[in-house]
């Protein structure tokens, strides 16, 4: 894109209402001002933007031409590093960026680009699912080896796939209550499978009066043995992920309200365990080996890590410049963290290592980027020592009135699985 003011396309709804006005504000008078030639101006309101939100990328590109454009080139490569970290596409050749083109590290800063930008491709195809109107979010490995199920967020339900790629109902189009099926996890020990739920326009019958929770399911027969409401006075919540402890604790996430739940199989309801004011929009859960460590995704923000037994959360900071930003799934493996960022151009599923007391990422490896199948890919899972996860959940396969999309417009479902032991 040649111009040099983007449309302001920011999911700001994680934001106070006086603050979203302000960050409105702020962004509409830079770009007043950057039409006018106000040079100056335009600095400091994209700056006044940037204070309120330092993490949207269209904001710390526009700080980059707006530093550039008053001389401040150091400045200017360090707000464009950090846009192009989360999208790869943003314009370097604007004329708004001319002052630059003699300098070394503007000149490193496009090969970067470059480098961002070419697919990188590990993973297999693992499974293909041929019916477009399911819109898969999640996939927890099974009972034996070649078992998945998985949950639909169109089609309010759970399916089973075998190694074949053949699928059953595990449970029926809005069995028991469920809304759009958004995480599952399967406890072998117990023989059970847990499901967190929440209604959403995009889901067939939509009913705004339907209620968030979570499942609980005896694998074996598929009955449902017991469903959890949250204990909370918040009217409207979004649970996007759930994660298991070594215990079996069931623990899920709520991006509404950014706050975590816990299960509570004593007194049947959904506990309210943790929050905090440093969250934005909380997505995947994964715990460390024996529940010590509750490692959670900001969409906004990263990821963090929360002791359970403290309740102390500690920002995992990466010792590099890639991005952890747009974390959907995350997964724990081997001293790892594996992310499916689903909301970075080009997105990509990035395996992200630990140092040895779980605090710092100390360097990555990208497992797949730009992958042809990639439609929003969204959670993954484990079984033994290879991963698989959701290539195409689909969520752009919507008109807009939440509708589906004719059929000729969606796609199979593919299921990608990379061997993390190559």
């Amino acid at each position: 894109m040649k111009k040099g003011i983007l449309p302001f396309l920011v999911f700001i709804s994680f934001l106070s209402s006086s603050q979203s006005n302000n960050l409105q504000y702020f962004y509409s008078q830079a770009k007043e001002a950057y039409q006018a030639g106000d040079h100056p101006k335009f600095y400091e309101m994209i700056m006044q933007a940037h204070n309120l939100h330092p993490y949207h990328q269209g904001i710390l590109y526009q700080a980059g031409l707006a530093a550039a454009l008053t001389n401040k080139p150091d400045e200017s490569i360090q707000y464009l590093n950090q846009a192009i970290q989360i999208n790869a596409e943003f314009d370097l050749s604007v004329n708004d960026l001319k002052s630059l083109e003699s300098r070394a590290d503007f000149l490193k800063l496009k090969d970067l680009q470059k480098e961002l930008l070419k697919p990188i491709i590990h993973s297999d195809t693992a499974l293909v699912i041929k019916d477009r109107t399911l819109h898969l979010e999640s996939i927890t490995a099974g009972e034996s080896s070649g078992i998945f199920y998985l949950g639909s967020i169109h089609k309010r339900k759970i399916i089973k796939v075998d190694r074949q790629g053949n699928t059953t109902n595990f449970t029926s189009s809005a069995q028991d209550g469920l809304t759009s099926v958004f995480g599952v996890k399967i406890d072998l020990r117990k023989k059970v499978l847990w499901v967190c739920s929440s209604p959403m326009p995009e889901m067939e019958n939509y009913d705004s009066t339907a209620r968030s929770a979570v499942y609980k399911y005896d694998i074996k027969t598929g009955k449902l043995i017991a469903k959890f409401y949250p204990d909370h006075p918040a009217k409207e919540f979004v649970f996007g992920d759930l994660a298991l402890n070594n215990k079996g604790e069931v623990f899920v996430s709520d991006s509404k309200n950014n706050i975590i739940f816990r299960a509570n199989e004593a007194n049947g309801k959904l506990e309210p365990f943790f929050t905090s004011e440093e969250f934005w929009n909380i997505q995947g859960l994964t715990f460390s080996p024996y529940g010590k460590y509750l490692f959670i995704a900001d969409y906004i923000k990263g990821i963090f890590r929360l002791d359970v037994q403290e309740k102390r959360l500690t920002s995992v900071t990466p010792d590099f410049d890639l991005s952890t930003k747009s974390i959907d799934g995350l997964t724990y493996y081997n001293n790892s963290l594996i992310a499916i960022q689903n909301y970075i151009t080009p997105m990509r599923v990035t395996r992200y290592f630990l140092n040895d007391v779980n605090d710092k990422l100390t360097h990555y490896e990208i497992i797949d980027r730009a992958h042809p199948a990639f439609n929003e890919p969204t959670i993954g899972c484990l079984s033994g020592q290879q991963f698989y996860y959701i290539a195409n959940s689909q969520w752009s396969g919507y008109d807009e009135q939440h509708s589906l999309k004719p059929l000729d417009q969606l796609q199979v479902v593919v299921i990608l699985y990379s061997d993390l032991g190559e």
